[in-house]
């Protein structure tokens, strides 16, 4: 859908509600497992204390703390696997919208064929020169999509590697069955081998995370840039859908036939 505003600028349309859903959810639940991904790695409180603390003789662990204080871990651990879920549901439902989406099937962006090549390099060239602005109005650049799809890859990978930690002591059967734990090693015992063991497979998790922190800083930067530089208001699609493009609508219209 577009639409001209008074200034001659046109509306498009660029994410759906069910995009914007999974948008949000994502970018939520990552945030929630660094901050807990980074106090199952370095457990700093004990009964809310923090160990210097707790070694003291006069504000020790034996010496005060609540009971519920106890669990700060075992609620770290609960509130990570809650977000690991979500993360999990977000990245299949991003990629079967990927290939199903009746809007905009993002594989056509992000596979190189045809003049998707020639459209990436275009990308690029604007970014270092500031010249020449490739169309980006109804859809997304074919570089941007292939750095989206890079970094589902490492939600991939990191959603690997997470539960092959998790499933690493494993045996027999769980709470639901045998199905589970059968499941989980068959899905992720290969991270082992790549990984060089569990402990590998630990490093390997916390490197991701830190890629994934890069990401995230650099998709707000590139899409404030984007916003400033280019006067769309890039920045306004996750939360309403729409932006601005100045580019002429009836090549927006021919792409949509």
């Amino acid at each position: 859908m577009e639409k001209e505003n008074g200034s001659g600028l046109k509306v498009v349309h660029r994410m759906t509600i069910i995009k914007r859903i999974i948008h949000w959810t994502l970018f939520l639940s990552i945030i929630n497992n660094i901050i807990t991904g980074f106090y199952i790695a370095y457990p700093f409180l004990i009964f809310g204390k923090t160990p210097s603390q707790a070694d003291s003789p006069t504000v020790g662990v034996l010496n005060s703390g609540e009971t519920y204080q106890a669990f700060i871990m075992t609620w770290m651990r609960e509130f990570h696997f809650i977000g690991a879920v979500l993360i999990d549901v977000s990245f299949f439902a991003w990629l079967y919208l990927a290939f199903f989406s009746t809007k905009e099937p993002l594989y056509k962006s992000f596979l190189p064929f045809g003049n998707k090549i020639h459209e990436t390099f275009d990308m690029v060239k604007h970014y270092f020169t500031l010249k020449n602005k490739p169309k980006t109005g109804k859809y997304q650049d074919p570089l941007n999509a292939m750095i989206f799809t890079f970094f589902h890859l490492l939600i991939l990978l990191q959603m690997a590697t997470g539960f092959q930690m998790y499933v690493a002591s494993f045996t027999g059967t769980s709470a639901v069955g045998g199905w589970w734990p059968t499941l989980l090693h068959i899905s992720t015992d290969w991270t082992l081998w790549v990984f060089g063991g569990l402990t590998g497979v630990t490093l390997a998790h916390l490197f991701i995370m830190w890629l994934i922190i890069i990401f995230i800083f650099y998709h707000i930067y590139t899409e404030i840039w984007r916003s400033i530089i280019w006067k769309e208001g890039d920045i306004l699609i996750p939360f309403s859908g729409y932006k601005y493009s100045r580019d002429n609508l009836e090549k927006i219209t021919e792409d949509e036939n």
